[in-house]
């Protein structure tokens, strides 16, 4: 998510995530628990999102990843908001769970690594990594 950040320099930006260390230093973060694959937290963080879109109004939805991005892209449905997926999960070549079902929920779907153009089907773009492969280049995993 940090890395993405200056793509969206200049714009009115908030942020709906996890609650976490890493998360609780952003700006501007309406901060939820995990659902996991909770019924009943997935059932409230459709509502939580319901509410934040009715008083932020965004004009676009960004998701990186994890199960939230799921509520997220259906109220962005709801209310018409086009809305873009970054699969940036660490599975080179094997979908995720979110990934599986937000490459038919959201407008645009990206994907961090090339080789999950195939595996996932048409829809899927690979324009680039957030990870700066030259920096590893030579280096052994």
């Amino acid at each position: 998510m940090f890395q993405l950040l200056d793509a969206f320099a200049g714009h009115d930006t908030f942020f709906f995530c996890y609650d976490a260390d890493t998360t609780r230093r952003l700006e501007r973060a309406y901060l939820i628990p995990n659902m996991a694959r909770n019924p009943l937290e997935f059932l409230k963080n459709l509502g939580r999102a319901f509410r934040v879109f009715r008083k932020e109004r965004p004009d676009l939805v960004v998701s990186t990843g994890a199960e939230i991005a799921i509520p997220l892209i259906l109220v962005s449905k709801l209310f018409r908001i086009p809305s873009i997926y970054v699969e940036c999960g660490a599975q080179v070549t094997t979908p995720s769970f979110t990934g599986r079902i937000m490459y038919w929920l959201a407008d645009r779907f990206y994907v961090q690594w090339p080789e999950l153009r195939e595996v996932y089907g048409p829809r899927a773009r690979f324009e680039g990594s957030l990870i700066d492969e030259d920096k590893w280049a030579g280096t052994s995993p």
